[in-house]
């Protein structure tokens, strides 16, 4: 009876959110858990769960694992608004059940906070968990690193029978594998995205996370990640499960890269552009094939995937388009700085902070971002600065050093002025924002140049 009451409760909230024009993602689910706070224990029954955790990709890869269960033919349904505590997940399943709470679909990807990961875990029986990444974020809410790790790792011993698919070049993540029992596949990059690149110089893990020596890297991609090794107690990079083992071409919209599915070697397209997509797109293969999809139509998903929602979210402005690419973190900023430094045509760059609770208060994480060279380029011909904290970036900028520029300001979060800009613009505009500040601007930049709601 209180699932029947906590699922009809849910769907009246959600009726009633959706004709006030809200999109109701988290409020139903948070009046259902008042009914029934186990719900989700009922919901999840006869339905195979992959969850994707970890800092990084989550959307993206949630995405990417929709395309392949749908070239498979498969039934399933998403938290796709990107929901991703307890509350969002129930309204998900709800909305995607019977009134009586009997599941409609053959499977469920459910993205999930890293800390939310620990109460969900106690409910809903998980058949497969892909961990992206572990990377600093919103100290203030997360904490160090470790919290972030040990959190994932408790909620997967909730899940003693599911497959685990971990980044094999991530120290922190891979060290996962050494706590728990579960069934391990790897995945990871075998050759660096610039054969120039090192570790940096703040790393989120420089010292062996086993006895604290400092890593020797056998290569590098981006943040920690690579072919780590401790030559004091011998953790090391393994050799990965499911891997990228060329790189042939990383376009602007694209990648090619030579890739090995558990032995079995395959040219891949993969439909986004940007170096750190290829790790999400590796993770996922992983993860598809743990649910039992076969390698062809993974390949194939990774070639007609669109990205997700703000993450290299593309909108036709006539004669231009408008790019928006989300940034939580100084690795991902980072890597969205070097993906800006391939644009090749003249652009204009829009940087947003905001220090919402979803941010994080602390905004000192920006003077980790490295810019270095982005206002080298002679194609960046304008710059502004916009969200609650402009002030703050511009200052950031101009420490870097913007080659002569002038540092615009947009203020008030004034996004109807932004719209203006990229609407007028002569050229394209890449606009990067925080979270809260994506979530804001995006609904009236997909009103004015055509796109859906955030929830659809």
């Amino acid at each position: 009876m209180r699932v029947f009451l906590s699922c009809l409760v849910c769907r009246f909230v959600h009726f009633i959110l959706h004709k006030m024009g809200r999109g109701a993602t988290t409020m139903p689910g948070r009046v259902a858990l008042k009914v029934k706070r186990n719900v989700l224990s009922d919901l999840s029954k006869n339905v195979k769960v992959i969850i994707v955790t970890g800092t990084n990709g989550k959307t993206t890869s949630c995405r990417i694992i929709e395309e392949g269960l749908k070239k498979a033919g498969k039934t399933y349904f998403i938290n796709k608004s990107g929901a991703n505590l307890i509350t969002g997940i129930t309204s998900s399943f709800i909305m995607n059940s019977t009134v009586t709470g009997k599941n409609k679909y053959e499977y469920a990807i459910v993205e999930c906070d890293e800390n939310a990961f620990r109460e969900v875990s106690r409910y809903i029986h998980f058949d497969v968990v892909l961990v992206t990444n572990v990377f600093r974020d919103q100290l203030d809410r997360y904490g160090e690193v470790t919290h972030t790790l040990n959190a994932i790792k408790e909620s997967i011993k909730n899940l003693p029978d599911a497959v685990i698919c971990l980044d094999a070049d991530c120290s922190l993540t891979y060290s996962i594998s050494r706590d728990v029992n579960n069934k391990i596949v790897t995945f990871g990059v075998d050759v660096p995205f610039d054969e120039n690149a090192k570790a940096p110089e703040i790393s989120d893990a420089k010292y062996c996370i086993f006895c604290k020596h400092e890593y020797d890297y056998t290569y590098h991609t981006f943040g920690h990640l690579g072919g780590f090794v401790c030559k004091n107690c011998g953790y090391k990079r393994p050799k990965p499960d499911f891997t990228v083992t060329e790189i042939h071409e990383l376009a602007q919209n694209h990648s090619v890269v030579s890739a090995n599915f558990n032995s079995d070697n395959r040219l891949v397209k993969i439909n986004i552009g940007g170096a750190y997509n290829i790790y999400n797109a590796i993770g996922c293969a992983a993860g598809l094939s743990c649910l039992g999809i076969d390698t062809d139509t993974i390949i194939s998903a990774l070639d007609t995937f669109n990205g997700a929602f703000g993450r290299m979210e593309q909108f036709n402005a006539g004669d231009h388009k408008v790019n928006i690419i989300l940034v939580k973190n100084p690795a991902g900023f980072t890597q969205t700085m070097n993906f800006i430094k391939s644009v090749k045509d003249d652009f204009t760059l829009v940087l947003s902070l905001n220090d919402n609770a979803a941010d994080g208060r602390d905004v000192s994480w920006i003077w980790d971002v490295d810019f270095a060279g982005i206002f080298e380029k002679d194609n960046v011909k304008e710059l502004y600065v916009t969200g609650k904290r402009c002030y703050d970036m511009a200052v950031r900028v101009k420490y870097e050093g913007v080659g002569g520029r002038k540092i615009n300001v947009i203020e008030n979060e004034d996004y109807n002025k932004l719209a203006d800009l990229a609407q007028n613009s002569e050229r394209d505009v890449y606009i990067v924002p925080t979270y809260t500040s994506m979530m804001t601007m995006r609904p009236v930049i997909a009103k004015r140049f055509g796109g859906k709601d955030f929830w659809e």
